[in-house]
């Protein structure tokens, strides 16, 4: 999983699509190495699904791994919410995943039932961070996600919107020397 690492850092510095292909390579033999039981699971179930997702989010409706990638990481990332159970110290990172995961969906589908699950999700994650950066980013997560209900349907949006914009204002007061500040601010203003 190092080489996974290194390689994943390479592509965050050049954006080099075969950097991403060789980065999810790595990833699925890392997770085959992990049988169901096994303790680094769900941490390479999370990544691999983030790799994924990262490479859906590059590609075009046209390309060969656009749904697939998306459907894939829906599932590697269910299962990391199944292997980590309430109170497992890795189940916030599993629940980002996923309901960063359903949001997209959400987007390329226009399912209602997926961004009320992204809030679902967002809403536990929220209460895994009772204070700090991770509760700002959770916060910010978690309006953004409200933000889209008010897009996308009239039920429920004034209320909706109301609370995108108490969650954002919490988030910059925890924020104030942070670079989470900008991406408040910028929500905020959206």
């Amino acid at each position: 999983t190092s080489l996974a690492v290194v390689v994943n850092n390479k592509y965050s510095r050049t954006g080099s699509e075969n950097d991403l292909d060789e980065t999810i390579q790595l990833r699925r033999e890392a997770l085959s190495l992990c049988p169901p039981r096994h303790v680094a699971r769900g941490m390479s179930l999370i990544n691999l699904a983030g790799a994924l997702l990262v490479r859906y989010r590059r590609t075009d409706s046209e390309d060969e791994h656009d749904e697939h990638d998306l459907d894939e990481a829906i599932n590697l990332h269910r299962e990391s919410v199944a292997l980590h159970r309430p109170g497992h110290p890795d189940r916030g990172a599993s629940l980002v995943g996923l309901s960063n995961a359903s949001l997209e969906w959400f987007r390329h589908a226009g399912s209602e039932g997926d961004l009320r699950e992204t809030i679902r999700l967002q809403r536990e994650t929220l209460a895994l961070h009772p204070f700090g950066h991770r509760r700002a980013m959770s916060l910010n997560s978690l309006a953004t996600a409200l933000s889209s209900q008010c897009q996308y349907s009239c039920a429920g949006s004034e209320t909706s919107l109301e609370e995108a914009i108490s969650l954002l204002r919490e988030s910059l007061e925890l924020s104030q020397n942070s670079p989470m500040r900008a991406m408040s601010l910028l929500n905020l203003a959206n």
